[in-house]
């Protein structure tokens, strides 16, 4: 109801963003469901330099060729720590250099990066660590959905990033380190807070009620911790590295 999604897109996959990201994927003949329990590291806890998205939160991040980092504060001031979507371009950029292996090593088996020496925020290797299980949730989710419906991302038609978390993330680097499926660019939409407007739908339009009613009854709920391999896969989602295309058994 909050994204709108009744198209002409036959495979549409909504993902809201957060503490529990939920995932749904949508056919003309089935709707299946699934919620990751990716705690917090990604909004501010877990993670020693990590904050939500408010004045001082480094929102972008790009790695100089000295080695240094060119960074975006929100509020344009003094850096007091790292939201979301600077945390996924850290990690992007740190891969991209080749500076971070995929298991989150840093080079030089070095213990922390130093991501502003004036303010002294850094990212240590057990944050690494905690941001590599949290992003392996979301991995896990997404990639188990898609694998019940026998799909993979490039079947994707339209993918609908909800939260307000995912509509500041940078697309290309939170599907270089596996955080979101490796669906094409032109068909991904950032939808915002889409509960919300679902919700004011549902107070104002006694016709989106009965439609919510109908779909209710068709969704499908996958229970992740009970999937046979969920632990390979969890582990597989802990690399910093794309989501596989391949995801059918």
């Amino acid at each position: 109801l909050g994204v709108d999604g009744g198209g002409d897109e036959r495979v549409v996959m909504v993902v809201d963003i957060g503490t529990n990201t939920e995932v749904l994927v949508a056919t003309p003949d089935r709707l299946v469901a699934a919620s990751c329990p990716a705690g917090p590291a990604f909004e501010g806890g877990l993670v020693t330099w990590a904050m939500q998205g408010a004045e001082g939160a480094i929102e972008t991040v790009r790695m100089r060729d000295d080695g240094g980092f060119e960074l975006d504060v929100i509020g344009s001031v003094r850096p007091r720590g790292i939201c979301g979507s600077g945390l996924i371009d850290l990690l992007a950029e740190l891969r991209r250099t080749g500076t971070m292996s995929p298991l989150g090593v840093f080079a030089g088996k070095a213990r922390e990066v130093v991501v502003d020496p004036a303010s002294g925020i850094t990212l240590s290797r057990a944050d690494a660590s905690n941001l590599a299980q949290a992003k392996a949730a979301n991995t896990a989710g997404q990639w188990i959905v898609l694998r019940t419906l026998g799909l993979k991302p490039a079947d994707v038609d339209r993918l609908y990033l909800a939260g307000g978390f995912a509509s500041h993330v940078d697309l290309e680097n939170a599907i270089a380190i596996g955080f979101l499926p490796p669906v094409p660019a032109e068909r991904i939409v950032k939808a915002g807070n889409a509960a919300i407007r679902g919700a004011r739908r549902l107070l104002l339009d006694r016709a989106a009620r009965d439609r919510l009613e109908q779909v209710v009854r068709r969704v499908e709920h996958v229970e992740l911790e009970t999937t046979p391999d969920f632990f390979d896969i969890f582990v597989e989602g802990c690399q910093f590295k794309p989501i596989p295309d391949l995801l059918v058994a």
